[in-house]
């Protein structure tokens, strides 16, 4: 077989050895269990739980012309709703009025609106079917997300929409699992200590519920009752029902038991119960379709599909997960033997790269603030580019010794001028290239060879980097290490300033492009300054396939790489300028020891 027709093979070989890697290298090991967690905070239910000194006094407002305001009139229908003979006689529960059984505090109810002002004397369920009202635009901002995007997808395709009364009784389903759920771990977590509940936020410090024996603990993941996220303090998970255990609402909703989920399970149930017995607002009319299930499904599902942080290694809380960042869920852990069952590549390669990251990021910032995780990374990337570095250093110095040899590479090129057409010519050159390497110890196809290796390690890093849940967490300069470049890019909400991080993923991006190139370059500029502009310019005229083939290989992979760091989360745009910084230094090495050993012949 004819050179150009090896080097084509192998090259043919490499990419594909590289794609099979790139899909099987890159396991997502979120458990049904995380996804849960991470589920919850993109769809914490329509029904906003509060106090009854604020229920109260929503329900009393009064709007300039001392008439109900649109939340009071929301209130006083629901009440309406609840109290008829037809839902008393059922023993359909209210949805707005008294939350938890036997706490008389606590109090719910469901903010909706028509769609226009005229639609408000429509009955609930002829505007379920016109596609007449949203559970936004009130204070139920929470409802801003995966369930409203369903809403929205269901009034486009002209679905039917379940109604009010429904996304009610399907919140005390999750309330009443979310309850159980939380009571289970804290009796175990604190034994002898019992707790009571508030719909707000615990009122005891700390350091006094250490020292108590009864502990107030809130309901809502928030410190106000309806809030997105940015206008109030989260709650500790740990003392917050909902942010603690809200995840039992998708409890088996991610296995292929999806017919034993809560969210299978409770719709059957509820359609059993109430449906078609003469309740309007929950007859069979009234509760959601195949369609709209099906969607609902699709969304949450392609929403936590998306997320790859799950690989804790040790117990705490992860991530900035919802639709406005602010929540960190439980992961589980995981453990070598989990990893293994992913796959070979994940167990040897990509479970270690994470490892590593969690250990230093933990050790030198346990509040994962940011700073930590980019001084993990850096030193991750030291270790596993210094290895390559050691395995690679013979065809790198390969690379410096054919960059050398292009003025006698030329010579050989004019002694056979006619090598493009005569055969003979082309076998001899070719023969005395290859005496030319050998005598000189260098071995062009190892580059080739070298870099299929290096490739399943790059795809392992990233898929580590990627799954490492320290880097989902905290900021560094207010740009989030699990976002990509581009997302934060793409973000101008808070341009020209930060606030998103902005600047921060542009100068990351200029400074990993920078390095990747000047990476490439820099061996052919040492060249051009030790040899001189002449040699240069005989190595252009006379460069062989073998050069044009790692030339091409370079540029491609040169090019691959400021993509993918574009595309793929800021955390491998760290590491790619740390290892184009190294690739770089590798360079003068390289050129330091070839220059000792000229000097010494």
């Amino acid at each position: 077989m004819k050179p150009i027709k090896h080097k084509k093979l192998l090259a043919g070989i490499g990419l594909g050895f590289g794609v099979l890697l790139l899909t099987g290298c890159t396991a997502n090991f979120c458990s049904p269990d995380d996804k849960a967690a991470m589920a919850y905070p993109y769809d914490q239910g329509a029904t906003v739980y509060l106090s009854k000194e604020e229920y109260d006094a929503l329900k009393a407002e009064k709007d300039e012309n001392n008439n109900p305001t649109p939340i009071a009139k929301v209130i006083l229908q629901e009440e309406e709703w609840s109290a008829t003979a037809q839902a008393l006689g059922i023993g359909i529960p209210s949805i707005a009025g008294p939350a938890i059984d036997g706490n008389p505090n606590i109090y719910k109810y469901v903010p909706f609106t028509y769609t226009a002002e005229s639609d408000e004397a429509i009955h609930v369920r002829q505007a379920t079917q016109l596609g007449k009202y949203t559970i936004t635009g009130l204070s139920a901002l929470k409802a801003q997300s995966v369930l409203n995007a369903t809403v929205k997808t269901a009034i486009k395709n002209n679905y039917q929409l379940p109604s009010i009364y429904y996304f009610g009784i399907y919140d005390d389903y999750a309330l009443k699992a979310s309850l159980v759920s939380f009571e289970g771990w804290y009796t175990e977590a604190f034994p002898g200590k019992t707790f009571t509940l508030n719909s707000l936020v615990a009122t005891l410090s700390e350091e006094q519920a250490a020292s108590e024996t009864d502990e107030t603990i809130a309901l809502n993941p928030y410190t106000v009752s309806d809030t997105n996220g940015k206008d109030a303090k989260a709650v500790a998970p740990e003392r917050s029902v909902l942010r603690k255990s809200g995840k039992a609402k998708f409890l088996n909703f991610f296995t292929s038991k999806f017919n034993q989920s809560s969210y299978y399970q409770w719709n059957e149930e509820i359609a059993t119960k109430y449906a078609d017995k003469g309740f309007d607002e929950m007859d069979s009319y009234a509760l959601p379709s195949t369609d709209f299930r099906t969607t609902y499904r699709s969304n949450i599902t392609a929403k936590v599909s998306a997320i790859r942080s799950c690989i804790a290694t040790r117990s705490g809380y992860y991530g900035h997960y919802g639709q406005n960042a602010d929540w960190r869920v439980e992961m589980q852990v995981k453990d070598w033997g989990y990893a293994w069952s992913k796959g070979f590549l994940e167990g040897l390669l990509v479970y270690p790269v994470s490892w590593l990251t969690d250990t230093f990021a933990h050790g030198m910032d346990p509040a994962l603030s940011g700073a930590g995780q980019i001084w993990a990374i850096i030193f991750v990337t030291l270790i596993i580019r210094g290895l390559l570095m050691a395995v690679s250093f013979r065809s790198t110095m390969d690379g410096q010794k054919m960059q050398a040899l292009q003025p006698e590479l030329a010579k050989l090129q004019a002694k056979y001028p006619n090598s493009n057409t005569s055969q003979v010519e082309k076998q001899r050159l070719s023969q005395e290239q290859m005496a030319l390497y050998r005598r000189h110890k260098v071995k062009p196809f190892r580059q080739i060879l070298v870099l299929i290796v290096q490739f399943p390690v790059f795809i392992c890093v990233w898929s580590g980097l990627q799954g490492a849940s320290s880097l989902a967490t905290g900021e560094f300069l207010n740009l989030s290490l699990s976002d990509t470049i581009q997302q934060t890019l793409f973000n101008v909400s808070g341009w020209p300033g930060n606030a998103h991080g902005w600047w921060t993923a542009l100068v990351l991006f200029l400074l990993m492009a920078g390095t990747q190139i000047m990476a490439m370059l820099l061996p052919k500029i040492l060249q051009r300054v030790l040899y001189g502009r002449q040699a240069q310019t005989q190595v252009n005229n006379a460069q062989n396939s073998t050069n044009k083939t790692m030339k091409y290989v370079s540029i491609g992979m040169m090019a691959f790489t400021i993509i993918m760091g574009f595309m793929l989360p800021s955390a491998m745009g760290v590491y790619w300028f740390i290892g184009g910084v190294m690739s770089m230094l590798q360079t003068l090495i390289t050129q330091l020891i070839m220059a000792k050993a000229k000097k010494r012949k």
